[in-house]
């Protein structure tokens, strides 16, 4: 596991910085478990690294890879860590982020080399993709070396547009598509009650068709929600991704 993640850990740590866990699992917001988020597992595979500063995660592939972008917590801005089975929750002064998808026994040990303070003070740290400057917001560059990250906002009303659009701009294009192939199935569905409803009934067969056209918003909506929370997980670089080798 470590070390596929080497290429991103040579950069990150610094000399002196010991690492003291390592797992893979699925990072969530609590949140998304409400909505259609609940597929996210599938683009949200991410290797855990706890050193002796920080908590490290790295986005992989399925093959735990380095992938698309990385985050930090410092360690004293943990508030509180929680958890039960293969759940771990660890809550900053901004979130709670939920890491799931790892072997109870290793949960466990997580959850209890980490130690809580009381401070509600800052959070996640985003990390550049080429140089790993820290930042505690989304710039639209790094100011370090230059490195252009892909915008919230433009993913955000491409999913509004169309569901699956914002999500294959941001690099899941895999997940886009199943998103995709879904929201023609329900545009499909849509018009093939619609056209036939307005050809009998005229305005009052438009009507009809009102609570699928309901249905159809509430997709464009939730998607474009969930795609904006996405883009803000970490920077997406516009040129490239993480480093493997």
């Amino acid at each position: 596991m470590l070390r596929k993640a080497e290429p991103v850990l040579e950069q990150v740590l610094n000399p002196m910085e010991v690492v003291r866990f390592a797992t893979n699992g699925v990072r969530q917001l609590t949140w998304w478990l409400l909505t259609a988020g609940s597929m996210n597992p599938f683009a949200n595979r991410t290797t855990l690294v706890l050193t002796d500063k920080r908590v490290l995660l790295i986005h992989t592939d399925s093959k735990q890879r380095p992938r698309m972008f990385a985050n930090q917590l410092p360690l004293e801005r943990i508030r509180a860590t929680t958890g039960r089975n293969s759940y771990v929750f660890i809550r900053t002064g901004r979130e709670q982020l939920m890491f799931h998808g790892v072997k109870r026994s290793e949960a466990r040990q997580l959850r209890g080399l980490l130690d809580s303070t009381a401070t509600k003070e800052g959070g996640w740290q985003n990390l550049c993709p080429r140089c790993f400057a820290a930042t505690d917001g989304a710039p639209p560059s790094c100011e370090q070396c230059g490195e252009e990250f892909k915008s919230a906002k433009k993913a955000t009303l491409r999913s509004l547009l169309f569901p699956g659009l914002g999500d294959f701009y941001l690099g899941y294009r895999k997940y886009a598509m199943l998103e995709i192939i879904g929201a023609t199935l329900v545009w499909a569905l849509f018009l093939s009650t619609l056209a036939p409803a307005v050809a009998a009934k005229g305005i009052e067969g438009a009507l009809v068709a009102g609570p699928l056209f309901a249905l159809v918003a509430f997709i464009h909506i939730g998607d474009a929600l969930l795609t904006r929370a996405k883009a803000k997980t970490g920077l997406h670089s516009k040129d490239g991704a993480l480093p493997t080798n």
